[in-house]
């Protein structure tokens, strides 16, 4: 029997599984490397690795062990590739933005694109109203091609697209949290647009030799990708 394995937190699982579901498939969930090796210590065989908001990077050695092509849904469009492409479009102001799906490959964000889906960027979103769309999103994609991905004897057919743009790190994303001693109002919101509040990252300020750490106002509780946690 041919098997998918998705590489996705456990929050995750329910809403893929029910647009992933398929007669003659069995799903499997891998959280963490551990688990992915674990699943895999059973065979290679009908298998197809499916990568959705995963927090980790699937090794070479497994990738080129593998069937066939391995998938990652990247949450934003291949002018954004690497961490938080949410962050920086907000910051660059874009106008729209999208996500993609494409075939592992042993560099990040390198592998063949399969699909893109695009949409407008409203002025009016932050990072969590962003974030909210493209898992929304996401989940649509994955509904439509949901008989191409769990078909695991067929490759999905590739698209003639490049990866463009930086591809960003998570030390990029640390260096627009540092605020400027210079920085005015405008370049405090926009930042703050950018990269949102919490729970494990602030906006900071560096003066006199110290370091100052935005504290949150919010009060709201804590959405990830669209999911409450």
């Amino acid at each position: 029997m041919a098997r998918l394995i998705l590489l996705t937190e456990p929050a995750f699982k329910d809403a893929l599984a029910a647009r992933l579901a398929a007669p003659g498939v069995i799903l499997d969930l891998a959280p963490t490397l551990a688990d992915l090796d674990r699943l895999l210590a059973a065979g290679f065989t009908d298998t197809r690795l499916l990568s959705v908001g995963a927090g980790f990077i699937v090794p070479a050695r497994i990738l080129q062990a593998l069937g066939g092509p391995a998938y990652n849904l990247h949450p934003g469009p291949p002018e954004y590739p690497g961490l938080f492409p949410s962050v920086f479009a907000l910051y660059d102001r874009a106008p729209r933005f999208g996500i993609t799906l494409h075939e592992m490959a042993p560099k990040v964000d390198a592998g063949a694109i399969v699909a893109v889906d695009t949409y407008d960027l409203l002025p009016s979103w932050d990072r969590l109203a962003l974030d909210s769309a493209t898992f929304g999103a996401m989940l649509n994609m994955i509904a439509r091609l949901a008989p191409a991905l769990t078909d695991i004897a067929r490759p999905l057919p590739r698209l003639d697209l490049p990866w463009t743009g930086v591809k960003r790190s998570r030390k990029d994303f640390d260096a627009l949290c540092a605020l400027p001693e210079d920085a005015d109002t405008q370049e405090f919101a926009r930042r703050l647009r950018a990269v949102g509040e919490g729970p494990h990252h602030a906006i900071t300020l560096t003066r006199f030799g110290r370091r100052f750490r935005l504290q949150s106002d919010l009060q709201a509780d804590i959405v990830r990708a669209g999911v409450k946690v």
